[in-house]
């Protein structure tokens, strides 16, 4: 078998035959499409059951989350690469033929490639990603920006790499560490503009109603990060990476306004006025006057 498309599923009736549709016309005769339906109540159940065939899997399972979702995928999985789908979103036309192509030919562990954001408020906007390739995970991490773009969707992965790695349960943006532990067993990234995965913003989805807790879960995943031996402060990027951790624990205790939340530890660094700000006034009362500012306006 050489591709698993892993497809969680919950209360998506409206989306998920554009989904599915979308990744059965990719034209592979050697994948198995392996959709979890996750306690769905909509009706998405009877629309997964009627994809059943020998080349895709339907799973139903009590509703434990997206992780638990894919995780069942990845137990079930065959394929030589692995990826994921979430099922309010699609995959362009011939996306998935030209990513697997590059990966046998350049013997890739991860590609990740170009995404379409549209719905919301915003027009729709392409991020095409660089062709690069990288040996040195930490230099993919900080200067390929991938902490930015953890999604687990955007990217195949050699099946291998899950051998001891599985999505958390019951964590929010779950992405995040799952990218970082996959990374530490793989050897060779590569980022390309080939082909598209197409998000649609989903204004009940948890990116568009975090809150205090999600953030705290966010913050969490990024300081486990942050003190691995694999990054040292003076790599080029981590200044940079830094300011986007901490930018995500300002916003834990504007969302939380408890100072146990206050977690990243005290790292000097300048460049920006929040950074600056932060040599001056500490970590706490930094995020004080943050959230001050944030609700006085």
């Amino acid at each position: 078998m050489l591709l698993s498309v892993i497809i969680p599923v919950y209360n998506v009736v409206g989306t998920l035959r554009r989904c599915v549709d979308s990744v059965l016309a990719q034209g592979i005769d050697d994948m198995e499409i392996i959709i979890v339906d996750d306690g769905s109540t909509d009706g998405s159940a009877v629309i997964c059951d009627k994809y059943k065939s020998p080349r895709a899997i339907v799973v139903h399972q009590a509703n434990a989350g997206l992780s638990e979702a894919r995780n069942e995928g990845l137990r079930l999985a065959r394929g030589e690469f692995v990826t994921f789908v979430d099922s309010d979103d699609y995959i362009e036309p011939d996306t998935y033929p030209a990513l697997l192509e590059r990966m046998a030919r350049a013997d890739v562990d991860i590609l990740e490639y170009s995404i379409v954001r549209e719905g919301g408020r915003g027009p729709v906007s392409r991020i095409v990603f660089p062709d690069h390739d990288y040996t040195d995970m930490a230099a993919y991490w900080l200067c390929g920006k991938a902490y930015a773009h953890t999604y687990a969707w955007n990217k195949i992965y050699k099946r291998q790499l899950f051998g001891h790695v599985r999505f958390p349960k019951g964590k929010k943006f779950e992405d995040v560490s799952t990218l970082w532990n996959l990374l530490r067993e793989a050897r060779k990234v590569e980022t390309t503009s080939l082909g598209a995965y197409h998000y649609t913003v989903n204004p009940l989805g948890i990116t568009q109603r975090a809150g205090g807790a999600e953030y705290r879960d966010l913050l969490d995943a990024h300081l486990q990060i942050v003190s691995s031996k694999m990054l040292i402060a003076h790599q080029e990027g981590f200044c940079e990476y830094y300011r986007h951790v901490l930018d995500i624990q300002l916003q834990t205790y504007i969302y939380t306004g408890d100072m146990s939340d206050v977690k990243l530890p005290m790292m000097r660094f300048s460049g920006s006025l929040k950074l600056l700000s932060l040599n001056v006034l500490g970590m706490r009362g930094l995020c004080w006057l943050v959230r001050a500012v944030k609700h006085y306006l």
